[in-house]
């Protein structure tokens, strides 16, 4: 169910940024080349890379990389869209019809909100998997499952 849920979130995260970078492109909002890129690797192509791995043998690191990329998507967009005064900002916005600025405005505040719930997922199902991965199969921790094994 994890894999299904998390591949869920990155199919509408994906969605959303798509969504998103299309109001950039409409009121011609550029970012610089570093955070470009931060947003093509970290934003864009690492959940992908997370929920590819969850469907592995890799499910650890999957779980690493959708936790550390949705973390590090919203403590960015948060930054831009709602702190730092630029034009990336949704209350200093360049001149463009009100549709654009509503899409940016609303498409920011259901990213920030996606990416919340994925970094707080992604943190649950990590403690979830190494919990489950610290029992035994009989469900005792490994401790006992340790000490039981000494002669």
């Amino acid at each position: 169910m994890t894999r299904i849920v998390i591949t869920a979130l990155v199919v509408f995260h994906l969605v959303a940024s798509l969504w998103h970078g299309s109001a950039h492109a409409q009121l011609a909002i550029a970012l610089p080349p570093e955070k470009t890129i931060f947003v093509y690797v970290v934003i864009l192509i690492a959940p992908i890379v997370a929920a590819v791995l969850l469907w592995t043998r890799y499910v650890s690191i999957g779980l690493w990389v959708f936790f550390l990329s949705m973390l590090g998507a919203l403590l960015f967009g948060a930054y831009h869209h709602y702190v730092l005064v630029s034009s990336d900002n949704i209350g200093h916005l360049p001149v463009g019809s009100p549709e654009s600025h509503s899409q940016f405005i609303t498409s920011a505040a259901v990213i920030a909100l996606l990416e919340l719930a994925s970094a707080l997922y992604g943190a649950f199902c990590m403690g979830a998997h190494y919990t489950r991965l610290l029992r035994g199969q009989n469900g005792s921790t490994i401790e006992a499952v340790r000490s039981s094994e000494r002669p």
